[in-house]
């Protein structure tokens, strides 16, 4: 996922297509995330597990052998790729949290979100080490990490690989996952019980706990929007920012995920602990903050040790804020209806990016990216301001979970 953006905007050099692409399949997740939560509420969530880690599978090496066969791939079998990953993603999390919350005792909530993000970023560390790779290369001789300032040697050189070598990579990935899942047993903490009603029925269950609580409805999306912007600028702004504003080439891109990733493992170490003794909701609403922050200084800076270090701050705030998140709606919402309620705030999530997208879409933006960190800084300091607004209400809240 972290070539695909790149191949559009650099590689093959449509930004416009990428963005028509990226903007297509959000529209389409608006529908397939409301459909997603049922299926998470409804279904073992071992076996929706196994079945998005068969999908991904198939797809994915799927096209990388057409892509060996015929030399190359087009555009659309790149987009196919991302459309499978992106809609595999929208049931993958929520199935997870719901996993975890079903096995977990309450008391364990924040610690084991904060073990999620560690294994979860750790990973993204690695791809995103190995991304640099890939998408740019290396030569042999002395290599030196930017943001961290460690240098060593590296005895030998890589070629930049085609996108068909990279997709045949995450292909074998996701056999790998498969293998890992398929022996796995557990004993629920959470008991659920089978709904016989309709789709529209059961949907209509997640909503109906929303309405019942609608501080939980304001929390669950003014604490969503440091996801939502970080999302925006991961898939969509960052190659423009990092090419036409930062002037940089692919490994930047890349060592800047590294970077974000590793501030997102620094989040899970610590923010369970530096927050152990405050609330949830405080600690939703100053990542908020420090997100609107480093959006703000993103706008001036062109210097690549200030990005890298930015973006560290940025994966911590976006790593924090989900702990801190999940952690609440876990004590707040109960198991049963944990994926519908879920699959709303995921389509209030993809409108709020879809209206990002279409308005940095925009000529305007396009020729001057970096006043589009400008508006998402406004937007994550008033959902701080939001969450501090009703703190108190959120803190006293009381469900039947």
């Amino acid at each position: 996922m972290l070539s695909i953006p790149w191949y559009f905007t650099h590689i093959i050099e449509h930004p416009s297509l990428w963005g028509m692409i990226y903007f297509s399949v959000t529209v389409i997740s608006l529908f397939w995330g409301l459909y997603g939560g049922t299926l998470v509420d409804r279904f073992n969530r071992k076996h929706i597990f196994i079945a998005e880690n068969s999908l991904g599978a198939f797809v994915l090496l799927s096209v990388a052998a057409y892509g060996f066969f015929n030399g190359g791939l087009s555009s659309f079998f790149v987009g196919l790729v991302f459309a499978t990953t992106f809609f595999t993603w929208n049931i993958h999390y929520p199935a997870l949290y719901a996993f975890v919350q079903e096995i977990t005792d309450k008391k364990d909530y924040t610690r084991i979100t904060s073990y999620l993000e560690i294994q979860g970023q750790l990973t993204s560390v690695a791809a995103g080490g190995i991304g640099a790779i890939l998408l740019a290369g290396v030569e042999g001789g002395l290599f030196t990490i930017p943001f961290l300032n460690i240098s060593f040697t590296i005895p030998f050189s890589i070629k930049a690989w085609s996108i068909q070598q990279v997709f045949l990579l995450d292909g074998i990935t996701y056999l790998l996952s498969l293998l890992l899942i398929l022996p796995i047993h557990f004993v629920p903490v959470s008991k659920r019980f089978t709904e016989h009603l309709t789709l529209t029925k059961r949907f209509k269950i997640g909503i109906d706990f929303l309405k019942q609580h609608p501080l939980i409805f304001v929390f669950g999306n003014a604490a969503y929007f440091v996801f939502v912007t970080t999302m925006t600028v991961n898939f969509y702004l960052m190659p423009l920012f990092v090419s036409k504003y930062l002037k940089a080439s692919g490994d930047v891109f890349a060592k800047g995920e590294m970077a974000f990733a590793i501030g997102a493992v620094f989040s899970g170490i610590f923010v369970a602990r530096v927050f152990n003794k405050t609330t949830n909701v405080k600690g939703c609403i100053i990542m908020s903050c420090i997100t609107a922050s480093t959006f703000f200084i993103m706008m001036f800076s062109r210097d690549l040790a200030v990005f890298y270090l930015l973006y560290l701050f940025l994966g911590l705030a976006n790593s924090g804020s989900r702990i801190m998140r999940v952690s609440y709606m876990f004590k707040h919402i109960p198991n049963q209806v944990i994926g519908r309620t879920g699959s709303v705030f995921q389509v209030f999530n993809v409108l709020f990016r879809l209206t990002l997208i279409g308005l940095f879409s925009l000529p305007f933006f396009v020729e001057n990216i970096n006043y589009a960190f400008l508006l998402m800084s406004v937007a994550c300091f008033i959902a701080a301001a939001i969450l501090w607004t009703i703190y108190k209400d959120l803190v006293n809240l009381k469900t039947s979970n």
